[in-house]
């Protein structure tokens, strides 16, 4: 009797030692990262700037600088978030359809935060 009143407290007491080891997150609240017109000008540059530039066409809007990109999200008509979002052979842009996921998601994540300079 007595060795299983020993035997019952050394695991017990071997139990009550373990203890679950908890990994915290090193970041709880991880800030989202926002673009900015930096992280975005290649992009504009390789994908707009072939038709959206004052010497290509002066019909369209013109896509060289971070102004004249804000005049044109500004105002309440623009079409470049549902030109990207679009599958239209003739509405999309770019018309190539050579933007990446990526690069899209890059694109409206920095117009729906309000397109930082």
């Amino acid at each position: 009797m007595k060795n299983r009143i020993l035997y019952f407290t050394f695991v017990m007491l071997i139990l009550a030692s373990c203890k679950k080891e908890v990994l915290t997150d090193p970041n709880p609240n991880p800030t989202p990262q926002t673009e900015s017109y930096n992280t975005i000008k290649s992009i504009v540059e390789v994908n707009c700037l072939g038709c959206h530039s004052s010497s290509q066409n002066s019909y369209i809007p013109d896509y060289t600088n971070y102004n004249n990109i804000k005049d044109y999200l500004d105002q309440p008509n623009n079409t470049f978030v549902d030109r990207l979002n679009s599958d239209v052979e003739f509405y999309k842009m770019p018309p190539s359809g050579n933007l990446s996921e990526s690069d899209k998601n890059k694109l409206i994540s920095w117009i729906n935060d309000g397109y930082p300079e």
